[in-house]
């Protein structure tokens, strides 16, 4: 939990806050809400990387804690619907030690757009080493690197972010992806190495097509 909220807490890029949802137009009708059938599988996650094996999966209902500004805050994204979904290998080692996938759905295209450019703003202006905290005291050393990914659904964007801390290092790397009105976040956190791009960017690919 401790490294969880810390993690959170360490989510970095620029912008304002989201503007609060618009209402749905007249006469439109509602999308059905986002469910475990719209997240990627454990069988898409082992496709990716088969050392996962028997990858332990959680389905969850929480937000989306997305970036805010190149400092050590995040901003909680509910959007119209949502879902997240979380894997692990049952042996933590040294590659894939977490995936996470979060869905938002929003009453317009424009919002979504919106929440995705604030990935591409972390690459473009919050590059950089931060020193932090871990929220419990311990020092933490971010290296915030830009990534660029290929175009993936109607848009996309990415950061990466590298977490040093009591002599331990994880990278994420992070990809949000836009189908729409729906955009999904994929968060591949990688033990002593950087996530390789072309199974970030798989995974991708593979979220945007449950999403058409």
């Amino acid at each position: 939990m401790r490294r969880t909220l810390a993690r959170t807490l360490a989510v970095v890029v620029s912008v304002g806050a989201l503007v609060a949802p618009s209402p749905v137009a007249a006469g439109a009708a509602p999308e059905d809400p986002l469910t475990r059938t719209h997240l990627l599988t454990s069988d898409d996650y082992v496709s990716v990387y088969p050392d996962m094996r028997d990858p332990s999966r959680s389905v969850l209902r929480s937000p989306l804690f997305a970036p805010r500004a190149c400092d050590d805050r995040a901003v909680v994204v509910r959007g119209s619907s949502r879902i997240q979904g979380s894997v692990s290998p049952g042996v933590r080692r040294r590659s894939v030690a977490l995936i996470d996938q979060n869905l938002v759905r929003f009453d317009s295209r424009r919002e979504a757009r919106a929440l995705v450019r604030r990935y591409r703003l972390f690459s473009k202006e919050c590059v950089g080493d931060v020193r932090t905290d871990d929220g419990e005291g311990g020092r933490v050393l971010l290296k915030n690197r830009a990534w660029f990914p290929p175009r993936v659904g109607d848009q996309s964007a990415g950061m990466l972010v590298g977490w040093f801390s009591g002599g331990s290092v994880d990278w994420r790397r992070v990809l949000a992806v836009r189908v729409g009105r729906t955009v999904s976040v994929l968060d591949v956190d990688f033990t002593d190495d950087r996530p390789p791009k072309a199974g970030v960017v798989t995974l991708g690919e593979l979220a945007a097509d449950r999403l058409r």
